[in-house]
């Protein structure tokens, strides 16, 4: 009888621990899986940006490229710059557009528009690791090289290389 009482208790204990976990862990949970979509969008627009300094310096004679699918296809010398349209992360919902270039051929620029109930906390982490400490905009920061801002169902990340 003694040991089924032991059993009993160690069993209720573990139980609660393991609640315990989930409730007061959860949140770290969630952080990290925004900290990590972050950083993934934020390496993918560095690479995207990488291809098309690549590409203005070899073929566009200074002048960046207007879409991401020149940088996909084979140029005449036969070099290709990005082998693929990166995906961004599930988390970042983006409605089937994924990046995108910036309209001007003279800067550098890589977009994705973000949608969802993740966009918020995914535009946050990227916000702190630019600027520690500060919150998300409703309008873009100029001075920095990747931002992400909006409001409601739309948040807009940018890459500026």
């Amino acid at each position: 009888m003694f040991s089924l009482i032991i059993t009993i208790i160690s069993i209720a204990l573990v139980a609660a621990l393991a609640l315990a976990t989930l409730y007061y862990g959860g949140s770290a949970f969630s952080q990290g899986s925004a900290k990590a979509n972050a950083s993934s969008i934020i390496e993918q627009a560095q690479q995207i940006a990488g291809a098309n300094t690549l590409y203005a310096n070899n073929v566009g004679g200074g002048s960046y490229a207007t879409g991401i699918s020149t940088l996909i296809a084979t140029q005449s010398d036969g070099s290709v710059y990005l082998n693929a349209q990166p995906a961004p992360p599930a988390g970042a919902v983006t409605a089937g557009v994924g990046y995108t270039l910036g309209s001007a051929v003279t800067q550098n620029q890589v977009n994705l528009v973000m949608a969802g109930s993740s966009a918020p906390s995914i535009c946050g982490a990227i916000v702190s690791q630019v600027a520690p400490g500060t919150s998300v905009s409703t309008t873009q920061t100029a001075a920095r090289q990747y931002d992400c801002w909006g409001t409601g169902a739309s948040y807009t990340f940018q890459f500026k290389s």
